[in-house]
């Protein structure tokens, strides 16, 4: 049973790795020790004793182990620090006066077993102590206060396994003063106490219990402790394993057919907390309650379940099923077995399309109906007319639509049917066809021609065949017919043969062949024993000519059985087989032997067995599976193609049994041992045994050297049963001659020599290591688990054992056990320092021998190396590091990165999956200092971490300033604006300056610098050069839509911007007259936006309003640039534009005799048509005909009204917490190109340091840093082009702990504050009244707290060195007071205070709100007043 501080209901078994050489034995645990008693009690000692375990668990006892507990306590604790032989103790370092309670776990190979019993409570003595007296110094006395500690050490990983069912109690020991609070949450939710679940508080730890664990137990319990010092928190894992839940349907029936269906599902959601091992899949008829098992060991999620029976319904259910169980199942819905289509519909009537007297050709038309499957083919039926069976004639699938129908009786009227098949089966018949009579059909003879005239004959036909019609080569079933052609042809040529034949018991003749060319026949399919007569007939074109008649022939075979085979005989006979030779038969009957039948009968038995199930044609055969001591007799029969012959003749009887002999000589006699009295040896089994099994074996020794060899038996008279043997009570350096001999029934064999003459002398054997194949590879452990290595040695004399580690590290935790013949060394608990290479020496005077063992522990991965600062900036510090040198025995997958504010003790990690040695932390608050370390994971979990030692401060030297604008240009001012809004500058502190003082038409280039506390930053340069002059810019009005719409007695407010330069007149016209101003319509202008306002619209406002902007230009600031002046081509490439500025250009021609007028170029004026042509020219210069006009083009923008593409994640409400970042995007379409607004309810949003919009012509994002609960709500991206506009809503929710109450704080009266004055003040106390803050952090308000400081006066302030510190004192208590008013008392008369406010939710503590001005406590005096009704 396992103790420690996670206590589950269930026996646990260390998880100890035994590794051994190539024999072993199960060792176990030992058993519990007797009850301890204690002797000798003390005030601070105490003496037990116990009797030994009775069960050691197949291993001696190593030692035991002691342990102490106070009664009241419940964790027990070490009294030894390591395993004591004995069976006594003497238990030390205990408290006088108080009551104990110990118990002992006894030790071996397997490790510690079982605690006993603990012994009876005892309490030490209380030792009487005198000494002198003597009086202390004045101390004061403070209680010392520490921060909460949770000790998770007992608890592997922080992480707690139990099955489902049992009950888990978890002990957490918690320290700190004075006493903290414990509240326990899981899954970030507060911890729901029930009957099942309870926590319970000591005043040392803090347990959790849950009875009966769920599933749903399974969690992140997280465990804070808080007192007035601080508050910690710590974590802790549960995982509940149990059987899965039922797995993901619905069950998909993929593939259903006649016999089979194939079906899937998806695996369970919940799988029990450990992997699916497989599936079982269950079905039953849904006419039955009973379901049958169709496999349980299905490992994928797809299953076909065959032999099914067609048309029946049936449901399956599927179970999953890991180490715990199978779970709930999940049930399909009913399906029945059969093809997703139906059997074919009635083909067409069928007609007889050519009929004779003996066969018709029936013809039918496709079914219409094929029931969803191609149509296979037909089966075809006919009756007679007056029956009314029908009769299937057609034995396979008639493929087409033509079928011919033979054997039919001459003059029979037949009907025919067709079916049609497909693959779900033969549909229904067609409707049966018109009676047909079975004649030849006749058709009328052609006009005769007479060829042979007489007075008694005219020939038109032909004459017989020349004869004899021969029958030859005749068996059973058929014959061949030949015949010459006839002497006379009838005068035309002979077109063919017809054939024909008739029993000789029968008149009607039935034709064989009627188109046959050649004058040789074989004629099939007559009957066994029949006698036929055949005639052959010649024809041409005049007719069939007269019959060649044959002999009547029978139909027979010309060949008989054959004869009996000679008689067999037996060779080779075993106790279960033997081999049986026989000659050919005399004579085979005609026809050639095809198989031989061999057939057994025995004594004891009436009846003949046929040995052979195949054919054989050879003359020999192994008969097998015979009865050891039975007798048997054999014989042989013949087969040809006439049937099987009479058997031969029986051999004679032949026990089945195996023939003995002495056994042969033992194999490769060898020594394996010798000293001064004895020699040992061994040998094989010999080759051959004799037929009957070896019972023994008989050794002799004789001296070499003699004339007469006396060999003397120096085995036991019984013999020896194994095959080694030591012969002892020999004479010291003696040679002798050795012999072994083997033994069975019929006696002994021959004997075999050990080579050589071998000597009784002592042997010296070079040590020898037997490292088993499992240490010869890398020995993988768990931490926390037991090492054990165990190896085999060899050596005479006794090798001398030494252990030792790579690079001489220390074995102390080690302990190492040798014998002669073997070594072992045990490390327990091991972790990753353990890891390395353990090597092993032995050592004797024949030499040493030295092996290695690599052990790989498998845990946690040490700290990384080399944790280096690369770079800092304003926001971002890059950190650089090299892996751990020790991995925990597993590949680092990833590493943990984590931060702190110097200010701070608790660190945040910002990245928890960090691929890279390497990692660049932003988001960082500029100007703050902060700690960071990084932490390694492997598949064993996090390892140590490693901290920069120093803390670093998140700054730079300052960038160049942003994009330079020129923002305005006069005659003598420049006014020009960057983009930066964070940089302190040295001669102007914000991102604008004006330059004055400047030389009209000048030209001047400008750069910026900012400078911060670490430096000056490289210039930024604008840039291009500026003239000094006025600018001019002519008038343009930028209307968003031109149609504006109101109802009857609204107002109307159109608000256009325009600019112009200078200020341009503005003038209105309404329908061709000029607007006039009254008293409900008014326009009015700015420098930038024209304005009208038309208020209570009606009809007459209905019309169409022009605007016309003209401003005058100041003909002495336009000037023209020359681009080129010396100019010999055509064409010229202007550069150095400005992008978005009209420009115009002009050419003038020029030669010897001046200039000439200029061309100015155009631009396409708006809602104008134009048409185009294109001019080519090549290489040479040469122009073609310019092509074909593009028509009639209208110059104006296309209009495309505005769209928006976004992530659908965006149609939820994105949840983010307070300090991330969150972004959104979206693209943007439309011609022209929209504007885009961003809007947070009705107001539009712009860049701040928190907040940055990107716009550009097709995409749009806002993303908004460091988060704050008043960033929550919707936000609109808007866009607005000529045809029309788009609006897309995203909702966003930012969870954060509660803003400052809503201020500000007043002081109130005892009665209603309907008079708002300090009349609650008293000398020693002051009311306060507040309301709720406006955001509450997204969870409930839990309380308030009021804090109050005393103000110093300023001689105060100046005695303390000119430095004044605030002290906030808490006024309530630290829970804080649920209502929005409280009362401070005992307070100082006449001192000033101040006070301020924070709101509390379960979050945390919200921010301040101060109350205004200082409140010195002292009661008020007020005027009398007369609250004097309005009547009197």
């Amino acid at each position: 049973m396992v103790s420690n501080n996670v206590n589950i209901k269930k026996t646990v078994y260390s998880p100890y790795l035994y590794l051994a050489s190539k024999t072993f034995h199960f060792v176990g645990p030992p058993g519990p020790p007797g009850r301890p008693e204690v002797e000798n009690i003390g005030g601070k000692t105490s003496t037990i004793t116990w009797k030994r375990p009775a069960d050691d668990g197949g291993s001696d006892i190593l030692g035991y182990m002691v342990e102490k507990k106070e009664r009241k306590g419940m964790r027990w604790s070490r009294a030894t620090k390591k395993p004591i032989p004995n069976l006594h103790f003497e238990v030390q370092g205990l408290t006088e006066g108080a009551e104990y309670q110990f118990r002992v776990a006894a030790e071996n190979k397997a490790g510690f077993g079982e605690p006993s019993e603990p012994s009876q409570p005892i309490t030490t003595k209380v030792m009487a102590r005198k000494s002198r007296p003597r009086e202390s110094k004045h101390v004061i006395i403070r209680e010392q206060s520490t921060l909460p500690e949770f000790d998770l050490r007992g608890i592997c990983q922080k992480t707690v396994i139990a099955k489902a069912g049992d009950d888990i109690m978890v002990e957490v020991p918690v320290t700190g003063r004075p006493k903290p609070t414990i509240t326990w949450q899981k899954d970030n939710q507060p911890l729901k106490l029930a009957q099942r679940t309870a926590v319970e508080n000591t005043s040392t730890s803090t347990i959790l219990t849950i009875s009966e664990c769920l599933r749903n137990d399974s969690g992140v319990y997280t465990m804070t402790g808080k007192n007035i010092v601080g508050s910690v928190t710590d974590n802790i894992i549960v995982k509940v394993h149990d059987v899965p839940g039922p797995p993901k349907g619905p069950i998909k029936l993929d593939k259903i057919e006649r016999t089979s269906i194939e079906f899937s599902w998806e695996s369970p959601e919940n799988d029990g907390g450990v992997p699916i091992n497989n599936y079982v899949v269950e079905i039953r008829e849904t006419t039955s309650q009973t379901w049958v098992e169709l496999s349980s060991l299905i490992i994928r999620t797809t299953f076909k379940a065959t032999h099914l029976t067609t048309g029946v319904e049936y449901q399956f259910r599927v179970k999953a099923k890991n180490r715990y169980g199978a779970g709930p199942p999940i049930i399909s819905e009913t399906v029945v077995a059969a093809y997703p289509f139906k059997a074919p519909g009635p083909p067409g009537t069928p007609k007889v399309v050519a009929f004779t007297k003996d066969t018709m050709t029936v013809g039918w038309n496709e079914p219409v109906n094929d029931g969803g499957s191609e149509v296979i083919g037909y089966h075809v039926e006919r009756k007679d007319r007056n029956s009314i069976i029908w009769q299937r004639i057609s034995k396979a699938v008639v493929v087409g639509n033509l079928f011919k129908t033979t054997g039919l009786e001459s003059g029979t009227a037949y009907e025919f049917r067709v079916m049609a098949e497909n693959v779900a089966g033969i549909g229904k018949p067609s409707k049966s066809s018109e009676p047909m009579l079975a004649l030849d059909p006749v058709d009328p003879p052609g006009q005769p021609i007479p060829i042979y005239v007489s007075k008694n004959a005219v020939t038109v036909q032909p004459g017989p065949p020349g004869g004899p019609l021969k029958v030859s080569d005749i068996t059973a079933e058929k014959c061949v017919l030949t015949w010459a052609p006839p002497a006379d042809d009838g005068g035309a040529n002979i077109k063919h043969y017809v054939i024909e034949k008739r029993e000789s018991s029968r008149l009607a003749w039935t034709n064989v062949v009627t188109d046959l060319l050649v004058t040789q026949y074989q004629v099939t399919k007559l009957l066994k024993g029949n006698e036929y007569i055949f005639r052959v007939m010649a024809v041409n074109k005049y007719g069939v000519g007269e019959p060649l008649e044959s002999d009547p022939t029978i139909a027979d075979n010309p060949y008989v059985p054959p004869d009996p085979p000679q008689t067999p005989e037996i060779t080779a006979v075993t106790k279960d087989s033997l081999v049986l030779c026989w000659g050919a038969p005399a004579n085979n009957g005609g026809s050639e032997i095809t198989n031989y039948g061999i057939e057994r009968r025995d004594r004891l038995s009436f009846r003949w067995v046929k040995c052979n199930k195949q054919k054989v044609t050879d003359l020999h055969f192994k008969v097998t599976g015979l009865v050891p001591g039975h007798e048997y007799e054999f014989r042989v029969t013949a087969e040809n193609a006439a049937g099987v012959s009479l058997p031969s003749p029986s051999t004679p009887y032949v026990k089945a049994t195996d023939t003995l002999f002495k056994p042969g000589p033992p194999g490769n006699p060898r020594i394996l041992d010798t000293t001064s009295s004895s020699i040992t040896l061994a040998w094989n089994k010999p080759v051959y045994d004799g037929g009957s099994a070896i019972t023994g074996y008989i050794v002799e020794t004789c001296l070499p050297g003699t004339d007469e060899e006396q060999w003397t038996i120096v085995s036991p008279k019984d013999g020896l049963k194994g095959t080694s043997f030591t012969i002892i009570n020999l004479k010291k350096n003696q040679e002798y001659k050795i012999n072994v001999s083997a033994v069975n029934n019929e006696g002994i064999g021959e004997a075999a020599s050990v080579p050589g003459s071998p000597k009784a002398e002592e042997r010296l054997l070079p040590p020898e290591i037997d490292l088993d194949a499992d240490l010869r590879k890398v020995v993988n452990i768990r931490a926390c688990n037991t090492l054990r290595l165990f190896v085999l040695i060899r050596g005479r004399p006794s090798p001398e054992v030494k252990w030792s580690r790579e690079n001489d590290e220390p074995l102390d935790r080690a302990t190492i056990e040798s014998t002669s013949s073997f070594t072992s060394l045990i490390v327990g608990n091991v972790n990753r320092f353990d890891s390395g290479k353990y090597n092993l020496t032995v050592e004797n005077n024949s030499g040493s021998k030295t092996a290695s063992v690599m052990v790989r522990v498998l845990d946690t991965p040490g700290a990384p190396q080399n944790l280096k600062i690369s770079n800092v900036t304003k926001e971002s510090v890059s950190l650089v590091w090299d892996p751990p040198i020790n991995d925990g025995g597993s590949k680092i997958k990833n590493y943990i990165v984590e931060k702190r504010e110097a200010t701070r003790k608790a660190y945040a990690t910002i990245n928890a999956n960090c691929h890279k040695t390497s990692w660049t932390v932003d988001q960082l608050q500029e100007g703050c200092n902060y700690y960071f370390r990084v932490l390694a994971e492997n598949e064993y979990g996090i390892g140590l971490p490693i901290e920069t030692i120093e803390s670093v401060k998140v700054s730079e030297k300052p960038l160049p300033p942003g994009k330079i604008t020129l923002q305005d240009v006069t005659k003598t001012s420049v006014t020009f604006k960057g983009s930066e809004k964070w940089t302190q500058a040295v001669v102007v502190k914000e991102t604008e300056a004006v330059i004055s003082g400047l030389t009209h038409g000048e030209e001047y280039m400008f750069r910026v610098s900012a400078r911060n506390e670490k430096g000056t930053s490289e210039p930024r340069q604008l840039g291009v050069p500026v003239i000094v002059k006025d600018l001019v810019i002519t008038p343009s009005a930028k209307l968003l839509f031109s149609t504006f719409s109101v109802l009857a007695g609204e107002d109307l407010t159109i608000d256009i911007p325009y600019i112009a330069r200078p200020q341009a007149a503005v003038s209105w016209v309404k329908d061709a007259a000029p607007l006039k101003r009254t008293t409900r319509v008014n326009f009015s202008s700015t420098e930038t936006q024209l304005n009208l306002v038309i208020k209570e619209a009606c009809r007459d406002d209905v019309g169409k309003y022009s605007i016309k902007l003209s401003n005058t230009r100041d003909t002495s600031t336009i000037n023209w640039t020359v681009v080129a002046g010396s100019l010999a081509r055509t064409k010229i490439k202007a550069g150095k534009l400005k992008t978005g500025t009209e420009y115009q250009f002009r050419i003038t021609a020029e030669n010897r005799h001046g200039k000439s007028s200029q061309l100015v170029s155009e631009c396409l004026t708006e809602d104008k048509k134009y048409e185009f042509h294109v001019i080519a020219r090549n290489a040479a210069g040469v122009f073609s005909l310019p092509s074909y006009s593009t028509g009639p083009i209208t110059a104006k923008d296309e209009i495309e009204p505005p769209r928006i593409s976004i992530d659908p994640q965006y149609t939820q409400t994105i949840i983010v917490n307070a300090g991330e970042t969150f972004k959104i995007d979206a693209d943007v379409h439309g011609k022209p190109v929209p504007t885009i607004y961003w809007m947070k309810g009705d107001q539009e949003l712009g860049n701040t340091i928190y907040r940055e919009i990107k716009n550009t012509d097709n995409f749009a994002c806002l993303s908004v840093k460091e988060a704050k609960l008043a960033d929550s709500g919707q936000y609109t991206l808007l866009l607005k082009n000529p045809g029309g506009e788009k609006a897309v809503h995203v909702n966003v929710s930012v969870l954060d702990k509660p803003g400052a109450p809503e201020g500000p704080i007043f002081i109130t009266g005892p009665g209603p504050p309907h008079n708002p004055k300090l009349t609650d003040t008293t000398k020693s106390s002051v009311s306060l009244a507040w309301g709720k803050p406006i955001y509450d952090g997204g969870c409930e308000i839990q309380g308030y707290i009021v804090e109050s400081c005393e103000v110093k006066s300023s001689q105060e302030g100046e005695a303390a060195e000119g430095v004044i510190s605030e002290v906030w004192a808490i006024c309530t208590p630290p829970t804080g007071v649920k209502s929005t008013c409280f009362t401070v008392e005992k307070l100082k008369e006449k001192q000033e205070y101040k006070f301020r406010v924070c709101a509390v939710n379960k979050v945390g503590i919200g921010e301040h709100a101060d109350v205004a001005g200082h409140i010195v406590p002292e009661d008020k005096t007020e005027e009398p007043d007369l609250d004097i009704d309005l009547e009197f």
